[in-house]
């Protein structure tokens, strides 16, 4: 994936289909090649007026002709992609030919052009290589002494060279050194070629390590984990990564090039007062930790802060590394609750034997008593208490021995609609037994789903969450189950709504905690045993409070799709 600072586009423009302005080879050197004809062409008109009585004006026209033509059609097949190698060829070779038919048509070796020749030779040792430029050398040097040198063998040969004024002196030695000119430029325009192209080929290698390094830093930074953002001295964020769009569950295009005070105003001051300080020169921040606030939950953030500096030191900005610490927090809460539970557990067998065996002989007697003595009043009401509060002991031993030799989830796969029906059975019953005017909806999404989890445990936790909502609405209420696929399909969530007093805020925080409650008979059990069913499951529970009134209670566990690949018959949930 790429940075979320930069946008690529995806679009691709067709090869050899865009303008004269490129930077494509064929393309500069039409453009090269109109200023030489234009300039050609007014040379021309100089020679024409102002030349020897050797011109020959139509032999002038039809060279410049045969320039302007060449250059059309070369440009009509830049424009149907006509290889480009080829096409330079084309091009070098056309202006070599008719600066030769010039040459020759404005008086030969008497002529202004041959100078020309040194345009097509630099251009062949720039646009193809040191071998091209000699090749047109060679050429021009041919096109200018060649026929120079064959027509003054042939008049000598005939006898007739006295008549003729190019084979003097003067002509003979320019035309010479013409020659000699156009060999020497094509020596040096190939060695500076030469050169040039190993600079280019080392350019070209340095680039693509640079762009190499690029790309692999961008890769690493955008798949890490750890959420990143850049900020500079005036607080505008210049880079963020995908897992810090996720952390902090905003949108990319609402972060880049935004003030970090005003994106993260709303539940991440925390953040936003740390990277500040550090972006205008504060001393770094090292394995930090703050709290955010993002869909209403609360998340810790365990982060560093360091200064972006230029190469000579100057800070101009502040790059910070976040990570969410919520799974880091939940398994250490759990490894210390499994430590806790272990001690309370072996503490809870030596409370079965030392408490269980004496209280049930005391209520046995108790018993005895109440059936033989003939109590009244007062004593009467004290020989009831005393059955009532033992009860009420016996209870509450039950309920500590279950929650601290809870057994290991034992998953299975089983129908979601036959855990509805007998999950809302069970709840209309109790509601029943307790008078009570609630108004159960149970509702399983998608209805053909397969739920993966312990069937014992899960009716646990399902009835304690509803007998505590119940409760709460003192029997009288609406009552909201609900088993969902959520999370792309990879995670089970039940969601238990009531529309109760809500969660008592005294005990918001310790919610899950054991023997916190507000019942007047409660054993604060309950929760304590939901968010232990949930940890076997590798998940975890959460309370909120319902946005019109009450409470909702969401138990979060990942499927095993290994487990629900196996075909299992429907196990009894009850």
């Amino acid at each position: 994936m790429t940075g979320l600072s930069e946008s690529n586009s995806g679009s691709r423009v067709p090869k050899n289909t865009s303008g004269p302005g490129s930077r494509d080879p064929n393309a500069r050197l039409l453009i090269w090649r109109l200023f030489l004809a234009a300039f050609l062409t007014i040379s021309s008109l100089f020679v024409h007026y102002f030349g020897s009585q050797g011109v020959s004006t139509p032999g002038l026209l039809g060279s410049l002709g045969l320039l302007y033509t060449t250059i059309t059609v070369c440009w009509a097949a830049y424009l149907a992609g006509a290889p480009r190698h080829l096409l330079l060829s084309i091009q070098l070779g056309s202006d070599t030919l008719c600066i030769g038919l010039l040459v020759h048509f404005s008086g030969g070796p008497f002529s202004a052009f041959p100078l020309m020749f040194m345009v097509p030779i630099m251009l062949g040792a720039y646009y193809r290589d040191a071998r091209w430029s000699m090749a047109i050398a060679g050429t021009s040097a041919i096109l200018v002494g060649g026929g120079h040198f064959g027509l003054a063998i042939g008049w000598l040969l005939t006898g007739q060279a006295a008549s003729l004024d190019y084979l003097q002196g003067w002509p003979v030695f320019v035309t010479a050194l013409h020659m000699a000119v156009f060999l020497v430029t094509g020596m040096i325009s190939g060695g500076l070629a030469r050169r040039l192209a190993e600079r280019r080929q080392e350019q070209t290698h340095s680039h693509f390590l640079a762009q190499k390094a690029r790309w692999e830093v961008r890769n690493i930074l955008d798949n890490i984990q750890s959420g990143l953002i850049t900020v500079n001295r005036k607080g505008v964020i210049t880079r963020v990564n995908p897992s810090a769009c996720r952390i902090l569950q905003l949108d990319p295009a609402k972060l880049l090039k935004q003030d970090i005070r005003g994106v993260m105003a709303e539940g991440m001051q925390e953040l936003t007062d740390i990277i500040l300080p550090v972006a205008s020169g504060a001393e770094v921040v090292s394995r930090g930790e703050i709290h955010i606030h993002r869909g209403g939950v609360r998340m810790p953030l365990g982060l560093n802060v360091n200064h972006v500096t230029t190469p000579g030191g100057r800070i101009i900005g502040a790059i910070t590394i976040f990570t969410d610490l919520t799974r880091e927090k939940e398994m250490s809460a759990r490894i210390r609750e499994s430590d806790r539970l272990a001690a309370i557990g072996e503490l809870a067998a030596g409370i079965a034997h030392e408490i269980r065996n004496p209280l049930a002989s005391i209520r046995g007697s108790v018993e005895i008593l109440a059936g033989e003595l003939e109590l009244e009043g007062y004593q009467n009401q004290l020989l009831g208490l005393v059955l009532k509060e033992s009860a009420r002991v016996n209870t509450i031993i039950n309920d500590f021995l279950a929650y601290s030799r809870m057994p290991a989830a034992t998953k299975s796969s089983f129908n979601g609609q036959e855990f509805r029906d007998q999950i809302s059975l069970q709840i209309r019953q109790h509601v029943a037994a307790k008078d009570g005017r609630v108004r159960v909806v149970c509702e399983v999404e998608p209805p053909d789903m397969m739920i993966v989890a312990d069937p014992g445990q899960l009716t646990q936790m399902t009835l304690n969450l509803a007998i505590n909502a119940c409760q709460a609405m003192a029997y009288e209420g609406d009552l909201r189950i609900g088993l969902n696929l959520v999370g792309g399909g990879e995670n089970f969530e039940l969601v238990v709504t009531d529309n109760g007093p809500g969660i008592d805020p005294d005990i918001r925080e310790h919610l899950f905690s054991p023997f916190k409650t507000t019942k007047d008979e409660g054993t604060g059990l309950g929760l304590s045993i939901v968010a232990r069913i949930a940890s076997a499951h590798g998940g975890n529970v959460r309370a909120e409070d319902n946005p019109g009134q009450g409470a909702i209670f969401r138990v979060r566990w990942p499927l095993d799709r290994q487990l629900l690949e196996t075909v299992n018959d429907p196990l009894p949930v009850g």
